[in-house]
Parts: C-alpha cells; sequence; structure tokens
C-alpha cells in the first residue's frame, strides 16, 4: 500500500470510530467475564493471542484512550487484528508518553512496515538497533531490513541518508606542539621554544559538520554509494590552526555468500588556517563476515598518496595499511556489551629521494569498548597505541626519529529522539620521542548535537 493510501485509511478509521464504538457495545459477547478489570482483560486476550477479542473489547472502553497502559495494549490488538492505522494512531500515544518501551517501538515499525510506510519502518528499526537487543530481536529487525533492501533493490530505488553536527570544546593543544620549554639539540645550547608555534597551545574551539550519502541499489546483492562531507572546526583565539576538511567518497557493496565486501574510493583536502595544506586520495578494500553470530570480523587493506602545499611538498608521500578487527559481542547480558581488537600495520614511503628520513613505518593496536548501561544512552571507550619508525637520520639531530604515542577516548551519545542524538567526547594524547621536539601531550573535551535523516 503506498503512502496516500495509507494516509486516507487513517482518516477513515479517525472518521468511522463512532460507528465501531457502537458495533462493539452490540457485541458483549466478545468481552469476557462481565465485571472483570478492562486492562487486565485486555493484557490477558494480548499475552494469549486473541487480538480480534482483544480490539473488540477496547472498543468498549473509550474512556481509556491516553492512558498509557490501554494504548500500548490497544495498539497490539488492532496491528494483531488487521486494523493497523488505528494501532498506529496508539502506540504513537504510548511512545509520546513512554519513548523507552522498545516492544511498542518495535511494534510501531512492524506496523508501517505493513502498510507500506518503509521509510518510517526504518528509522524506527534502526532506533531499536542503536541499544544492541537481544539476538533474537536484532536478527526479527536484520529480516525486516532484508525484505525493506530487497523491494527497494527489485524497484530499483535509491536511498539518501543526510546529517549535521555541531558543538564545541576545549583542546590543550590545537597545535600538536611540545611542552618542553627548551630543544637541546646534539651540540649547541639549548634553543628556547617560547612564543613559538612548535610549543603547544591551548584554545576553545567550535565545530561544525554536514554531509550526505546517496545509495543506488543495483541488485539483490549490488549497490553503489556516493558521498560527501564537510568538517570545520575554528578556534576561538588562534585562529592560524583551524581546521577545515572536504571529503568525497564513492564505492560499492556486494554481498558474496556470507560475506559482504567493499571497495571506497576517496579524495580529501585539509585546510590549516584556511590554506590548503594536503590532498589525499585513498583506494580502500574490506571484508566482512561473521565468524559466529556473536564474532564479526572484518579485514581490510588500503592505499593513500599524500600531496602536499608549497613548501611542505617535500612530505609527499605513499601509504599502505593492512589490518582486521574483530568483536566480541554480548547481548544477552545487561546492557549488551562488546569488546574488540583492531590491529594494522602501516609501511608510508616519502616520494623525494632526498628525504628517506621522512619515510616511516607504523605498527598500531587498538582495544575498545561498548554498551548500553541505560535507556537511549550508549557509551564507546578505547585504548590506542602505536609506534612511528623513521626510515633515516635526521639532518637537524643526527640519529633517526622513533615515536612511542598512546590514547584515550571515551564518548558518551544520548539519543534524544530517532534522529537527534547528543554525544560528550574525552580525548587523551601522549606522544614520546628520541627527539624532544615532538614529545607532546594533548587533552579534548567537547560536546556535540547531531541531526541525521
Amino acid at each position: 500500500m503506498n503512502k496516500t493510501r495509507s494516509v486516507s485509511g487513517l482518516r477513515r478509521l479517525r472518521h468511522a470510530r463512532p460507528a465501531a464504538l457502537l458495533a462493539a457495545l452490540l457485541l458483549a459477547t466478545a468481552w469476557p467475564v462481565a465485571g472483570a478489570a478492562p486492562l487486565d482483560d485486555m493484557r490477558r486476550l494480548v499475552e494469549g493471542g486473541q487480538m480480534e477479542q482483544a480490539y473488540a473489547g477496547a472498543l468498549r472502553t473509550p474512556e481509556l484512550i491516553g492512558d498509557v497502559h490501554f494504548d500500548f495494549l490497544f495498539g497490539l490488538a488492532a496491528i494483531g487484528s488487521g486494523h493497523v492505522p488505528e494501532g498506529l494512531l496508539a502506540l504513537e500515544r504510548h511512545l509520546a508518553a513512554v519513548p523507552a518501551n522498545d516492544r511498542a517501538r518495535l511494534e510501531l515499525a512492524q506496523g508501517y512496515f505493513q502498510i507500506g510506510e518503509f521509510g518510517r519502518a526504518r528509522a524506527e528499526f534502526e532506533f531499536v538497533l542503536r541499544y544492541n537487543p537481544p539476538e533474537g530481536v536484532r536478527a526479527n529487525i536484520a529480516r525486516f531490513l532484508q525484505a525493506m533492501a530487497l523491494r527497494d533493490a527489485n524497484q530499483g530505488r535509491s536511498s539518501a541518508r543526510l546529517y549535521a553536527e555541531f558543538g564545541g570544546g576545549h583542546d590543550s593543544n590545537v597545535n600538536g606542539g611540545t611542552f618542553h620549554d627548551e630543544l637541546q639539540l646534539p651540540s649547541g645550547p639549548p634553543v628556547s621554544l617560547g612564543g613559538l608555534s612548535s610549543q603547544g597551545k591551548a584554545d576553545n574551539f567550535y565545530q561544525v559538520a554536514v554531509g550526505g550519502q546517496q545509495t543506488l541499489r543495483v541488485s539483490n546483492r549490488l549497490s553503489a554509494f556516493l558521498a560527501a562531507d564537510l568538517d570545520v572546526r575554528h578556534n576561538v583565539a588562534l585562529r592560524e590552526f583551524d581546521l577545515t576538511s572536504v571529503g568525497l567518497n564513492g564505492g560499492f557493496s556486494q554481498i558474496s555468500g556470507a560475506v559482504v565486501y567493499r571497495g571506497t574510493l576517496a579524495v580529501n583536502t585539509l585546510l590549516v588556517g584556511g590554506k590548503r595544506y594536503r590532498d589525499t586520495l585513498t583506494l580502500g578494500v574490506e571484508a566482512n563476515l561473521n565468524l559466529s553470530p556473536t564474532w564479526p570480523l572484518m579485514v581490510f587493506g588500503q592505499f593513500a598518496e599524500f600531496r602536499h602545499a608549497g613548501a611542505d611538498s617535500v612530505r609527499d608521500g605513499r601509504a599502505t595499511t593492512l589490518g582486521g578487527m574483530l568483536t566480541r559481542s554480548f547481548a544477552d547480558l545487561p546492557g549488551a556489551p562488546s569488546l574488540g581488537l583492531r590491529l594494522s600495520w602501516t609501511q608510508e614511503d616519502n616520494l623525494s629521494v632526498l628525504r628517506p628520513d621522512l619515510s616511516r613505518k607504523l605498527p598500531l593496536l587498538r582495544l575498545f569498548a561498548a554498551g548500553s548501561p541505560a535507556e537511549r544512552w550508549r557509551i564507546n571507550a578505547g585504548f590506542t597505541a602505536f609506534n612511528q619508525h623513521f626510515g633515516a637520520a635526521d639532518t637537524v639531530f643526527g640519529n633517526t626519529r622513533f615515536d612511542a604515542s598512546t590514547g584515550l577516548d571515551f564518548n558518551a551519545s544520548y539519543a534524544m529522539t530517532p534522529q537527534w542524538t547528543l554525544r560528550g567526547e574525552w580525548l587523551v594524547l601522549k606522544n614520546r620521542s628520541n627527539q624532544s621536539l615532538y614529545d607532546s601531550n594533548r587533552q579534548s573535551l567537547a560536546l556535540k548535537a547531531r541531526y541525521q535523516y
């Protein structure tokens, strides 16, 4: 049924309700056990799968409309007995008062699916999925999402996703500088860094990001996509370290057996202080599969080329990355927590034969965890460690640079509505190098709001 027919059906049912109530009064035998509490009777009938009887009995008590318990049971009974539009109205009333009732939201999503409102059904299903419901519920939602995906594919339809995000915070080291006051060179007196841009500086910032993705389903198993993103971060005082990132990427997703393959080609331009700093071209491939229902695995490879502006062109290079990520989910535990491990190796080669000291190897380890400690809440935390092994001795310091970096990140998000999310972020980074210029500390705290359609 299309959207126009669904809306007209809702209107007809609204106007027809007085007649339906009169008919229900004449069907007194459909309401069991005279004198029993209506809500208790409705609950017993709904739990017993007797939706027609529960629906008919509910029509005899219109004075209960607006009661959260009645609206919930009436919604289940109406949808279960084929009176879908009326059931949707009841569940919408219930969720307005009790937005954390996932059972009601699932029934609402299935009701919209039945009348052909697939966009609304998908939004409600995806809202529930954000909080890692039990495995059986996720599997059931996956079947509905797959059915809608197949329908879109068969009709050759495309879909679009848009988002906008804004917020602000404080960064203790906006320029990534060192915390040392002096730089000790192999020979000669120490060099004072006071007031130089190489020394770390703190500032408040505000940030705005917008983007979207258009997906075209070519077949039941193949889809193509094109996406664009713009991320602007302005410092309150140190505007010369403002960051602007503009990106465009496209590619495909292919299902083959139990594996989902994805290929992406991306271009990105980074501006620092409003001036172009670096262009990046990236080609990435990944394969996703489930070793078991609770063990998702992803393996990936990536090739990137960097081109810098002006004097920084000496840093131009190419990088190859290989890695994998393994996750373990515990859907049956409170909060449905998950744990993960990511390993990768990057080899970056500088394009200038005169600067082998800028080539480097980067092994990386990341541990992360996530969970939903309460309704609408999502918590993510991670620990990252990586090293940088540079390719040759630096002409200034006289030795080969080696860095060891660690980072902690934490964010908590609250889903205010299916579209609006509020998120707090905290980040701590530490880098230690055998060349003191690159010793640095950084802490960042931010609060952001995101709208996604």
